[in-house]
């Protein structure tokens, strides 16, 4: 009986876990001493094992073999490592990534080894189903070097050859939900920077598997070494993997005397600009483009609320948030650059309190929009441009943060909620610029405070049932699975996303083949 009570314990925690939005996994929560690796190896004579370490969300497989007498070791699957010296080639230089550091000069990074040998194929397990957004790839300093100049194995790469990638996503079931392929060399491009890679095409996966192919290949297989670097899985654009202190922001400021400077963050596949500036002197500072925060207060008003989106938290209830600000004294836009041009579905946009407040009510720069008797026509728009690698614009998307042009006052709206605010008509984009315009302006420009809040870039309800991922959708795939969805009873669908299925009275039907569920990689953990 305890057995199968354990057993059922297992099964609820596994099989009808809820699907997940994207969790990044960056390998910081690892710990190595400097300069050093893990692939494994336990250091204590003949062994072979299966083994695994994880990140918050995600368990990277692991295979390692020793054989003492022989002084012979093997391993595949995933290692992770810190090691910094780009320069180091061949065998010995398995466990550098070719940048030299992990993805955004972090430490840590990941090294997948498809070792066909000893059937140690890299792959990676969630505790619960992910919906993938992307990750960064790179080469091994091994597998560089290698197709640089060639080895004793492998040739040198000429316009022709290629190494390819391939990144296979599976259910809970095991069912392939589809495959992207990336290029690490293309002729003689070898790729030699960290680079995103968009996984979103496999919809929610339980299991990535992953698979290396050459066209440098002999009696024995693949001569090309068998080697790539990744890191920042699921990297998204929700900002949650910037760290606040609690009720907090970031502006840009570092606190040390007087100072100009340009800086920027990054989350996911964006990287937003900012400016700062400061007299110590004086006690004069400036900043512009964006800052990030998790201020919740909603009731703060004034130019100490900048800081604050109104909605009082990150969309769909999350943490953190970015806060543009276009300051035209300073010539400061706030623009948004992605790792590559992509076509961005949508943003989330609200309000700051300081603009909020200062157009329901006035303050003593800007007016009350809608005058004194509520018909002044006013407005406060948000324009959003696109552009690509070259700098050209490639369209523009106009979004109303307040309009009080309408004919029925009671139609007049200041935008007090995250709002999704569609970007796929700008095509494939390298960069976004925003720029805000008001009825409201006098001598010395615009009165209204030139501040908007945004989150949750390319967040988007693919499915068209009223939820994104974000927003609690567990397969944004299927309409008819959604929060408000109604649960059908023993059919091992989690309809309503609750995180289990409805089980049926007196039926224990549901447990038929769960127990195939456990095999497919649950050990892992």
């Amino acid at each position: 009986m305890k057995k199968l009570a354990l057993i059922f314990m297992v099964l609820g925690m596994m099989v009808y876990a809820p699907v997940h939005a994207a969790d990044v996994s960056d390998l910081e929560n690892l710990w190595l001493s400097s300069e050093s690796y893990w692939n494994g190896s336990n250091l204590e004579g003949s062994y072979s094992a299966a083994d695994a370490f994880k990140t918050d969300t995600a368990s990277f497989n692991n295979f390692y073999a020793y054989d003492a007498v022989y002084m012979y070791s093997s391993w595949g699957g995933f290692a992770y490592s810190n090691i910094k010296d780009t320069t180091a080639t061949g065998f010995t230089a398995q466990y550098n990534a070719i940048p030299g550091s992990g993805y955004d000069e972090s430490d840590n990074y990941a090294i997948g080894y498809c070792n066909t040998l000893a059937d140690g194929q890299p792959m990676i397990t969630f505790e619960t189903p992910q919906a993938m957004t992307g990750a960064y790839f790179t080469n091994t300093n091994y597998a560089y070097y290698s197709m640089l100049s060639g080895d004793a194995f492998a040739k040198k790469f000429e316009a022709g050859d290629w190494f390819k990638l391939t990144i296979i996503g599976k259910d809970d079931a095991g069912a392939e939900t589809g495959t992207v392929e990336f290029l690490l060399a293309n002729g003689t491009a070898i790729v030699d920077t960290w680079t995103f890679v968009d996984l979103s095409p496999l919809g929610t996966v339980k299991t990535l598997e992953f698979a290396l192919t050459s066209s440098d290949t002999g009696d024995w297989g693949m001569n090309t070494p068998a080697y790539f670097a990744m890191d920042s899985l699921n990297g998204s654009g929700d900002l949650e993997n910037l760290t606040l202190a609690d009720e907090s922001y970031w502006n840009g400021s570092n606190l040390e005397g007087s100072y100009t400077a340009t800086d920027e963050f990054t989350s996911g596949i964006a990287t937003y600009s900012n400016f700062y500036a400061y007299d110590d002197i004086y006690m004069y500072s400036s900043w512009g483009g964006f800052a990030y925060s998790n201020l919740t207060d909603t009731d703060a008003t004034g130019f100490s609320a900048q800081y604050n989106a109104i909605a009082g938290s990150g969309h769909g209830g999350s943490s953190n948030y970015a806060i543009g600000y276009e300051n035209s004294f300073a010539g400061v836009t706030p623009t948004t650059r992605f790792d590559v041009a992509r076509i961005i579905k949508a943003v989330r946009i609200t309000n700051t309190n300081y603009a909020y407040y200062s157009m329901l009510n006035g303050d003593f720069a800007a007016k009350k929009f809608g005058g004194a008797e509520g018909d002044d026509p006013d407005w406060f728009l948000l324009t959003i441009t696109g552009k690509d690698e070259g700098g050209a614009t490639t369209g523009t998307v106009e979004f109303y943060l307040a309009d009080f042009r309408f004919k029925d006052t009671a139609d007049d709206y200041i935008i007090k909620d995250w709002t999704l605010v569609e970007l796929d008509s700008l095509g494939e984009v390298k960069s976004l610029e925003f720029a805000l315009t008001s009825s409201d302006t006098g001598d010395w420009g615009m009165n209204t405070p030139a501040y908007f809040a945004i989150d949750s870039v390319n967040d988007f309800d693919d499915d068209g049932d009223g939820y994104s991922e974000v927003e609690g959708d567990c397969d944004d795939s299927n309409p008819d699975i959604n929060p408000d969805a109604i649960d059908i009873c023993g059919d091992r669908i989690d309809q309503d996303c609750s995180g289990s299925d409805l089980k049926c009275e007196d039926d224990d039907s549901w447990l038929e083949g769960c127990f195939i569920n456990v095999s497919k990689g649950g050990l892992l953990f």
